[in-house]
Protein backbone atom coordinates (compact mmCIF):
# COMPACT_ATOMS: atom_id res chain seq x y z
CA UNK A 1 0.00 0.00 0.00
CA UNK A 2 1.96 3.09 -0.96
CA UNK A 3 2.35 5.58 1.57
CA UNK A 4 0.19 8.78 1.82
CA UNK A 5 2.04 11.89 1.56
CA UNK A 6 0.60 15.03 3.49
CA UNK A 7 -0.16 17.94 2.03
CA UNK A 8 1.60 21.27 3.82
CA UNK A 9 -1.06 23.11 5.63
CA UNK A 10 -1.10 26.51 3.83
CA UNK A 11 -4.32 27.97 4.93
CA UNK A 12 -3.18 28.67 8.56
CA UNK A 13 0.07 31.18 7.40
CA UNK A 14 -2.28 32.94 4.14
CA UNK A 15 -5.06 33.83 7.26
CA UNK A 16 -2.46 34.80 9.78
CA UNK A 17 -0.92 37.50 6.49
CA UNK A 18 -4.50 38.20 5.50
CA UNK A 19 -4.75 39.78 9.13
CA UNK A 20 -1.45 41.38 9.38
CA UNK A 21 -2.22 43.14 6.35
CA UNK A 22 -5.90 44.27 7.54
CA UNK A 23 -4.13 45.55 10.51
CA UNK A 24 -1.26 47.50 8.83
CA UNK A 25 -4.04 49.45 6.20
CA UNK A 26 -6.58 50.00 8.70
CA UNK A 27 -3.37 51.55 11.14
CA UNK A 28 -2.18 52.99 7.66
CA UNK A 29 -5.73 54.49 7.00
CA UNK A 30 -6.29 55.65 10.82
CA UNK A 31 -3.07 57.63 10.97
CA UNK A 32 -3.77 59.61 7.55
CA UNK A 33 -7.10 60.38 8.49
CA UNK A 34 -6.29 61.78 11.89
CA UNK A 35 -3.13 63.53 10.63
CA UNK A 36 -6.46 65.43 8.01
CA UNK A 37 -8.09 66.12 11.15
CA UNK A 38 -4.98 67.49 13.50
CA UNK A 39 -1.07 67.68 13.15
CA UNK A 40 0.76 65.28 11.50
CA UNK A 41 2.66 62.69 13.89
CA UNK A 42 6.22 62.70 15.49
CA UNK A 43 6.75 59.33 15.01
CA UNK A 44 6.15 56.84 12.30
CA UNK A 45 4.42 53.36 13.46
CA UNK A 46 6.33 50.31 11.89
CA UNK A 47 4.83 48.17 9.82
CA UNK A 48 4.62 44.40 11.48
CA UNK A 49 6.83 42.03 9.11
CA UNK A 50 5.27 39.07 7.61
CA UNK A 51 7.24 35.87 8.38
CA UNK A 52 8.75 33.68 6.12
CA UNK A 53 8.47 30.18 6.09
CA UNK A 54 9.41 29.23 2.39
CA UNK A 55 9.84 31.03 -0.67
CA UNK A 56 6.34 29.77 -1.96
CA UNK A 57 4.57 31.25 1.35
CA UNK A 58 6.43 34.66 0.22
CA UNK A 59 5.34 34.54 -3.32
CA UNK A 60 1.78 33.72 -2.43
CA UNK A 61 1.53 36.86 0.74
CA UNK A 62 2.56 38.98 -2.35
CA UNK A 63 0.33 38.18 -4.63
CA UNK A 64 -2.49 38.41 -2.14
CA UNK A 65 -1.36 41.65 -1.31
CA UNK A 66 -0.94 42.83 -4.82
CA UNK A 67 -4.64 41.60 -5.12
CA UNK A 68 -6.13 43.19 -2.20
CA UNK A 69 -4.04 46.56 -3.10
CA UNK A 70 -5.62 46.65 -6.73
CA UNK A 71 -8.93 45.82 -5.35
CA UNK A 72 -9.21 48.40 -2.86
CA UNK A 73 -10.11 52.16 -4.21
CA UNK A 74 -9.28 54.31 -1.03
CA UNK A 75 -11.54 56.05 1.57
CA UNK A 76 -15.15 56.80 -0.35
CA UNK A 77 -16.14 60.49 0.06
CA UNK A 78 -19.40 59.52 1.79
CA UNK A 79 -17.32 57.18 4.65
CA UNK A 80 -15.52 60.11 5.40
CA UNK A 81 -18.76 62.13 5.87
CA UNK A 82 -19.60 59.40 7.89
CA UNK A 83 -16.97 59.54 10.64
CA UNK A 84 -18.19 61.48 13.68
CA UNK A 85 -15.90 65.10 13.93
CA UNK A 86 -13.61 65.22 17.60
CA UNK A 87 -14.73 68.96 18.76
CA UNK A 88 -11.70 70.08 20.77
CA UNK A 89 -12.39 72.79 23.46
CA UNK A 90 -9.64 74.61 25.07
CA UNK A 91 -10.03 75.98 28.68
CA UNK A 92 -6.41 77.27 28.91
CA UNK A 93 -6.91 80.82 27.70
CA UNK A 94 -9.45 82.90 28.63
CA UNK A 95 -12.48 84.09 26.42
CA UNK A 96 -12.64 88.05 26.35
CA UNK A 97 -16.13 87.74 25.32
CA UNK A 98 -17.24 86.97 28.77
CA UNK A 99 -20.49 88.48 30.19
CA UNK A 100 -19.78 88.61 34.04
CA UNK A 101 -15.45 89.82 33.32
CA UNK A 102 -16.78 93.40 32.79
CA UNK A 103 -19.12 93.51 35.58
CA UNK A 104 -19.14 95.03 39.06
CA UNK A 105 -19.36 93.40 42.20
CA UNK A 106 -23.04 94.74 42.47
CA UNK A 107 -23.95 93.05 38.88
CA UNK A 108 -22.26 90.32 39.22
CA UNK A 109 -24.31 89.38 42.22
CA UNK A 110 -27.81 90.66 40.89
CA UNK A 111 -26.60 88.15 38.06
CA UNK A 112 -25.92 85.44 40.16
CA UNK A 113 -28.54 85.37 42.10
CA UNK A 114 -31.94 83.73 42.05
CA UNK A 115 -34.29 87.20 42.77
CA UNK A 116 -35.35 88.94 39.61
CA UNK A 117 -33.90 92.15 39.04
CA UNK A 118 -35.79 95.29 39.94
CA UNK A 119 -36.48 98.29 37.46
CA UNK A 120 -34.78 100.61 39.74
CA UNK A 121 -31.61 99.48 39.27
CA UNK A 122 -29.90 100.52 36.38
CA UNK A 123 -27.80 97.68 33.95
CA UNK A 124 -24.66 99.94 33.13
CA UNK A 125 -23.03 101.36 36.33
CA UNK A 126 -21.68 104.81 35.77
CA UNK A 127 -18.42 105.81 37.93
CA UNK A 128 -18.92 109.13 40.13
CA UNK A 129 -17.93 112.53 38.48
CA UNK A 130 -15.13 114.67 40.40
CA UNK A 131 -15.95 117.70 40.90
CA UNK A 132 -13.54 120.23 38.79
CA UNK A 133 -11.97 122.86 40.56
CA UNK A 134 -12.28 125.19 37.77
CA UNK A 135 -16.40 124.38 38.17
CA UNK A 136 -16.51 126.19 41.71
CA UNK A 137 -13.57 126.86 43.31
CA UNK A 138 -15.22 128.13 46.54
CA UNK A 139 -16.76 125.03 47.70
CA UNK A 140 -12.93 123.44 47.62
CA UNK A 141 -11.68 120.86 50.40
CA UNK A 142 -8.81 122.93 51.01
CA UNK A 143 -10.74 125.99 51.14
CA UNK A 144 -12.84 124.53 53.68
CA UNK A 145 -10.42 122.72 55.64
CA UNK A 146 -8.36 126.65 55.75
CA UNK A 147 -11.62 128.07 56.91
CA UNK A 148 -11.85 125.74 59.49
CA UNK A 149 -8.23 126.00 60.53
CA UNK A 150 -9.29 130.25 60.70
CA UNK A 151 -12.11 129.99 63.06
CA UNK A 152 -9.97 127.24 65.70
CA UNK A 153 -7.29 130.16 65.95
CA UNK A 154 -9.53 132.63 66.32
CA UNK A 155 -11.34 131.17 68.95
CA UNK A 156 -8.33 129.81 70.52
CA UNK A 157 -6.34 133.25 70.27
CA UNK A 158 -7.00 134.26 73.90
CA UNK A 159 -5.21 131.33 75.04
CA UNK A 160 -2.16 130.70 72.72
CA UNK A 161 -1.75 134.63 73.61
CA UNK A 162 -1.98 133.53 77.53
CA UNK A 163 0.51 130.81 76.88
CA UNK A 164 3.17 133.25 75.33
CA UNK A 165 3.97 136.92 76.43
CA UNK A 166 2.87 139.11 73.35
CA UNK A 167 3.61 142.60 74.17
CA UNK A 168 0.95 143.61 71.48
CA UNK A 169 -1.59 142.05 73.39
CA UNK A 170 -3.99 143.37 76.07
CA UNK A 171 -3.52 140.39 78.02
CA UNK A 172 0.52 141.01 77.56
CA UNK A 173 0.54 142.26 81.26
CA UNK A 174 -0.65 138.82 82.22
CA UNK A 175 1.83 136.84 80.09
CA UNK A 176 4.99 138.73 80.93
CA UNK A 177 3.93 138.33 84.87
CA UNK A 178 3.95 134.56 84.06
CA UNK A 179 7.37 133.36 84.88
CA UNK A 180 9.87 131.38 82.56
CA UNK A 181 10.05 128.16 83.95
CA UNK A 182 6.01 128.27 83.90
CA UNK A 183 6.18 128.77 80.25
CA UNK A 184 8.03 126.12 79.62
CA UNK A 185 5.19 123.75 80.86
CA UNK A 186 2.63 125.92 79.16
CA UNK A 187 2.31 123.36 75.90
CA UNK A 188 0.47 120.69 77.88
CA UNK A 189 -2.23 122.81 79.14
CA UNK A 190 -2.56 125.04 76.17
CA UNK A 191 -3.17 121.81 74.23
CA UNK A 192 -5.93 120.73 77.37
CA UNK A 193 -7.58 123.57 76.54
CA UNK A 194 -7.91 123.95 72.99
CA UNK A 195 -9.32 120.37 72.88
CA UNK A 196 -12.08 121.42 76.11
CA UNK A 197 -12.93 123.75 73.78
CA UNK A 198 -13.25 121.71 70.50
CA UNK A 199 -15.27 119.05 72.67
CA UNK A 200 -18.12 121.96 73.88
CA UNK A 201 -18.30 123.32 70.19
CA UNK A 202 -18.89 119.85 69.10
CA UNK A 203 -22.04 119.62 71.88
CA UNK A 204 -20.34 118.26 75.26
CA UNK A 205 -22.83 119.29 78.34
CA UNK A 206 -19.32 119.95 80.79
CA UNK A 207 -16.00 120.78 80.49
CA UNK A 208 -13.16 118.20 80.73
CA UNK A 209 -11.48 120.30 83.06
CA UNK A 210 -14.05 121.50 85.58
CA UNK A 211 -14.13 119.15 88.67
CA UNK A 212 -17.51 117.94 90.08
CA UNK A 213 -16.84 117.48 93.89
CA UNK A 214 -14.70 119.87 95.93
CA UNK A 215 -15.23 121.54 99.03
CA UNK A 216 -17.24 124.71 98.79
CA UNK A 217 -14.33 127.25 99.69
CA UNK A 218 -12.22 126.21 96.78
CA UNK A 219 -14.86 126.46 94.54
CA UNK A 220 -16.11 130.08 95.30
CA UNK A 221 -12.29 131.12 95.75
CA UNK A 222 -12.06 129.35 91.82
CA UNK A 223 -15.52 131.29 90.69
CA UNK A 224 -14.29 134.46 92.35
CA UNK A 225 -10.75 134.72 90.52
CA UNK A 226 -12.43 133.65 87.58
CA UNK A 227 -15.12 136.54 87.58
CA UNK A 228 -11.94 139.01 88.29
CA UNK A 229 -9.97 137.90 85.50
CA UNK A 230 -12.69 138.38 82.99
CA UNK A 231 -13.52 141.58 84.90
CA UNK A 232 -9.95 142.73 84.23
CA UNK A 233 -10.05 141.52 80.61
CA UNK A 234 -12.95 143.60 79.46
CA UNK A 235 -11.85 146.51 81.27
CA UNK A 236 -8.75 146.66 79.22
CA UNK A 237 -10.03 145.77 76.33
CA UNK A 238 -13.21 148.83 76.65
CA UNK A 239 -10.00 151.03 77.82
CA UNK A 240 -8.00 150.25 74.07
CA UNK A 241 -11.05 150.74 72.38
CA UNK A 242 -11.47 146.38 71.90
CA UNK A 243 -14.69 145.20 70.90
CA UNK A 244 -14.99 141.34 72.85
CA UNK A 245 -17.71 138.75 72.28
CA UNK A 246 -21.00 139.11 73.73
CA UNK A 247 -21.72 137.58 77.32
CA UNK A 248 -23.83 134.40 76.92
CA UNK A 249 -26.85 133.87 78.67
CA UNK A 250 -26.41 132.73 82.13
CA UNK A 251 -22.48 132.60 81.82
CA UNK A 252 -20.48 135.65 83.55
CA UNK A 253 -23.21 136.68 85.99
CA UNK A 254 -23.66 136.85 89.79
CA UNK A 255 -26.65 135.87 90.84
CA UNK A 256 -28.55 137.79 93.74
CA UNK A 257 -29.87 136.02 96.80
CA UNK A 258 -33.35 136.26 97.58
CA UNK A 259 -34.35 137.96 99.84
CA UNK A 260 -38.60 137.30 99.76
CA UNK A 261 -39.64 133.97 101.83
CA UNK A 262 -40.39 131.58 99.49
CA UNK A 263 -44.05 130.26 99.71
CA UNK A 264 -45.40 127.45 100.57
CA UNK A 265 -47.60 124.91 99.32
CA UNK A 266 -51.11 124.46 100.20
CA UNK A 267 -51.21 121.30 101.36
CA UNK A 268 -47.91 121.67 103.04
CA UNK A 269 -47.86 122.26 106.81
CA UNK A 270 -46.93 125.77 108.07
CA UNK A 271 -44.25 123.96 111.08
CA UNK A 272 -41.04 121.77 110.24
CA UNK A 273 -40.15 120.38 106.99
CA UNK A 274 -41.14 117.63 104.59
CA UNK A 275 -38.30 115.33 103.41
CA UNK A 276 -39.97 112.84 101.50
CA UNK A 277 -43.29 111.45 103.63
CA UNK A 278 -41.75 112.49 107.17
CA UNK A 279 -42.27 115.58 108.99
CA UNK A 280 -39.81 116.99 110.53
CA UNK A 281 -40.06 119.49 113.70
CA UNK A 282 -37.21 121.01 115.67
CA UNK A 283 -37.35 121.80 119.07
CA UNK A 284 -36.98 125.66 118.93
CA UNK A 285 -40.53 125.90 116.64
CA UNK A 286 -41.69 123.36 119.46
CA UNK A 287 -40.78 126.09 121.87
CA UNK A 288 -42.68 128.53 119.99
CA UNK A 289 -45.72 126.90 120.10
CA UNK A 290 -45.95 125.32 123.71
CA UNK A 291 -44.90 129.60 124.71
CA UNK A 292 -48.12 130.78 121.98
CA UNK A 293 -50.23 127.93 123.34
CA UNK A 294 -49.62 129.64 127.01
CA UNK A 295 -50.08 133.27 126.16
CA UNK A 296 -53.12 132.50 124.86
CA UNK A 297 -54.17 130.56 128.11
CA UNK A 298 -52.86 133.54 130.01
CA UNK A 299 -55.42 135.74 127.73
CA UNK A 300 -58.40 133.88 128.16
CA UNK A 301 -58.29 133.85 131.94
CA UNK A 302 -57.62 137.92 131.91
CA UNK A 303 -60.79 137.80 129.96
CA UNK A 304 -62.66 135.75 132.66
CA UNK A 305 -61.57 137.75 135.52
Amino acid sequence: MPAALGKRKRGASKEEGEDGDDKAQLQALLQRHFEARFKPLDATFAQPAAREDDDDEDEDDERLTDHSESEWDGISEDEDSDTPKVEVIDYTTSSKTDITATMSKKELKAYLSSKPPSTNTSTTSQPPKKPTASSDPEDSAAFLANDLALQRLIAESHILSAAGGNPSHYLSTAAASTPTNTRAFAEGRTRLKTTDMRVQALGAKSSILSQAKMPMNMRKGILKSATDKEDKRRREARENGIILERVAKGKGRVHKKMTTRRERAVDMPSVGKMRGAELKISAREIRAIEAEGKRKEKGARRRRR
